[in-house]
């Protein structure tokens, strides 16, 4: 075409430069001696280049979609056993303190216990001092009896050697002078006198005797020297169990503010696992319920399954005898427990994608036009097309109920999870599970196919809860989150 063709004058300097890079060409096609030729205009021409670098850009995002997905799911992977470590380390700590504070318990008790026998000893000693304090003072009492009684025998024995003294003197005046009486009167008063200083003697010896036999002043002062000595011992013992007794209070005292600094830092502890626990719930309970379950009635369920009970024990029983430890334990466990119930229930739904290859999707659940005939239809399923053959897999553990052909399903397997929940596996080119067969998820189901009312190979993958079709594609999304934390 020229340069001035009378047809280009109105044409704009974009359509023009359009125009020289795609003029208009003919492929000319020989067959024979047929000739055939196909007329490229410019807009064809154009046309063309712009699909090719559409399909040349969805392929190149394609890819990197690809790359980048398999990069986060590895992120997420590393992020799941990073998680899992951290909760393992932090329950083993939490161990650690328990014994811990059992040791420090133990101590306490032993302590508790020497430091009551340190008190029943002193109450001992003090009773035993005050018993001396009591005998001692009946020995001082004592010993002034018998020294008034050494003082009055001594007294009465130098009376009785003054009178025989005088006695002894009126006989011998009597014997050298005066006049004999006839009837020997001096003679017979002599030996009155006589019997009289005997008899005298005789009591003399007896009373010295006696006092020989009683306890002198030397005795009874020894007596008291011992029992002052043993007194001395007493209260120095009695000091002694004192002083160790206020060291072990100190101690006791140290102690407890050790424990107490535990106990304010286990609690703490307690409180930040919980405050973790709590938004963990929150994290995987929003995420659950994103499948469109009743996600309190399959806890209701899950708990019932795995069974509970004991005796009834009031609350107000139990609240009397906690501490705020207690509390923050007991605080801990429920949230822990409700999240393994959580994990349970997460592990029974059907959060897995089917297909372990690349795969896309290539019709939503819903109404859509229906592939063969092209009315409206819902459709109760998710289609995920891959390659041919390629490996179909259960999404959540459970038990095969159905593996055989199914009218327009072709080839279905069908599993029930239980809780209410099954999925399907519909146009499969082979089964490879039968039924009764207990799968794990993960296991191979299938093999992807176009059995049964198809247009070509792709997986048809349904979600029912309680017999009612949920959005399956509901659920992968959500274990993409839930399988991530």
């Amino acid at each position: 075409m020229s340069q001035f063709d009378p047809q280009q004058r109105n044409l704009s300097k974009v359509r023009l430069a359009i125009r020289r890079a795609f003029p208009e060409r003919q492929i000319i096609l020989r067959s024979g001696e047929k000739i055939r030729s196909l007329r490229l205009s410019t807009v064809s021409q154009v046309a063309f280049v712009c699909a090719g670098v559409a399909l040349g850009g969805w392929v190149a995002f394609s890819s990197v979609m690809v790359v980048g997905h398999d990069q986060i799911i590895a992120a997420k992977n590393a992020e799941v056993t990073r998680a899992r470590a951290a909760y393992k380390g932090l329950l083993a700590q939490v161990s650690v303190y328990k014994d811990r504070i059992g040791a420090i318990t133990g101590s306490l008790e032993r302590n508790h216990a020497h430091i009551v026998s340190l008190v029943d000893q002193n109450t001992t000693l003090d009773e035993r001092l005050a018993s001396m304090r009591e005998e001692l003072a009946l020995t001082a009492e004592e010993k002034e009896r018998i020294e008034k009684q050494s003082a009055d025998l001594a007294s009465e024995i130098k009376k009785l050697k003054t009178e025989v003294a005088s006695a002894a003197r009126s006989g011998a005046e009597a014997g050298e002078g005066g006049e004999i009486d006839p009837t020997d009167v001096v003679g017979l008063r002599r030996a009155a006198a006589d019997r009289e200083r005997e008899s005298l003697y005789a009591e003399l010896q007896m009373i010295e005797s006696d006092l020989g036999r009683s306890p002198t002043t030397e005795i009874v002062a020894t007596d008291l020297d011992g029992i002052e000595v043993e007194l001395r011992r007493v209260i120095l013992q009695r000091d002694l169990a004192l002083g160790e007794r206020d060291g072990l209070k100190s101690r006791i005292g140290d102690l407890e503010r050790q424990i107490a600094d535990m106990e304010n830092t286990q609690l703490a502890l307690y409180n930040r696992f919980s405050d973790i626990a709590a938004d963990k719930i929150t994290e995987v309970e929003k995420t659950l319920s994103k499948t469109g379950i009743d996600l309190p009635a399959l806890v209701a369920k899950t708990n019932r399954r795995y069974g509970q009970g004991g005796p009834f024990v009031p609350d107000s029983a139990v609240e009397s005898k906690q501490t705020p430890l207690t509390r923050g334990l007991d605080k801990v466990s429920l949230k822990l427990d409700h999240l393994d119930t959580l994990d349970r229930v997460a592990q029974q739904l059907p959060l897995s994608a089917p297909l372990v290859e690349d795969y896309r999707i290539t019709s939503l659940f819903g109404r859509r036009a229906d592939p063969i005939n092209g009315r409206g239809a819902v459709h109760e399923g998710l289609d995920m097309a891959a390659a041919y053959k390629s490996p179909v897999t259960a999404s959540a553990p459970g038990k095969v109920v159905y593996a055989g052909w199914r009218g327009r399903y072709g080839r279905l397997v069908e599993i029930d999870h239980g809780m209410g929940i099954r999925t399907r596996f519909g146009h499969l080119a082979k089964i490879t599970v039968k039924k009764g067969q207990r799968v794990e998820r993960g296991d191979e189901v299938g093999l992807l196919g176009n059995s049964g009312r198809s247009t070509g190979a792709h997986l048809h993958y349904e979600v029912l809860v309680n017999g009612e079709p949920h959005d399956p594609l509901k659920f992968i999304k959500a274990g993409s989150d839930v399988f991530k934390g």
